[in-house]
């Protein structure tokens, strides 16, 4: 015959309290832990900065060689003092230019003589100086060019080597131009119109 046994109530009340100790209390610390874990990455926040710096303006110069007060360009300066009829072999004419930089920053300009085609042309000599004209001839200053010949229907250049002008600046040329004494007979009743161009470029 088996034997029956009754639950004894200090034992369930044995193993509610077992139970109480080995589950409850452990989860409510764990519970605690993870409470305390939020709080710790919330106060974790960097402290941070900016600031900004704004540049001065920037703006751009500007180069404007005009001659005579007169921009050239697009439409060429009529530099009208130059020039002579019924030229004689050994005669000349002379007559200044002034070059002038009335842009805003400094600039090294160039210059050369551009001749229709003409067998005239290359028995005309082109004297280039910062000197004075009387009409005829050029005199004093430094000479630039001496007795450069024109190219019929090619450039001569004149002003080879950049001379410089400060902005607001201005220099005075003297343009002689001599028909050779050895030109032939066969350039009588010839004419030849010549172009003096003149290049501007940042110093």
């Amino acid at each position: 015959m088996s034997r029956h046994e009754v639950p004894s109530s200090t034992s369930g009340f044995g193993a509610r309290a077992r139970s109480f100790l080995s589950g409850g209390k452990p989860r409510a610390v764990a519970s605690l832990g993870i409470v305390l874990g939020l709080g710790a990455i919330g106060t974790l926040a960097a402290w941070s900065d900016s600031a900004t710096a704004t540049s001065g303006v920037f703006s751009t110069g500007s180069i404007d060689l005009q001659l005579n007060g007169n921009q050239g360009n697009p439409a060429a300066y009529a530099f009208a003092s130059l020039t002579k009829t019924g030229m004689l072999p050994g005669s000349s004419v002379a007559a200044t230019l002034p070059v002038q930089n009335t842009g805003s920053t400094p600039f090294n300009y160039t210059m050369a003589a551009a001749a229709t085609s003409s067998t005239l042309a290359p028995y005309l000599k082109v004297i280039v100086s910062t000197g004075t004209s009387n009409g005829t001839t050029c005199s004093g200053g430094t000479v630039i060019a001496n007795g450069v010949a024109l190219v019929s229907g090619g450039s001569a250049s004149l002003i080879p080597t950049a001379r410089p002008l400060a902005n607001g600046g201005s220099e005075t040329l003297c343009f002689q131009v001599t028909l050779d004494s050895a030109a032939p007979t066969t350039v009588q009743n010839q004419t030849v119109n010549t172009s003096f161009n003149f290049n501007a470029t940042t110093a």
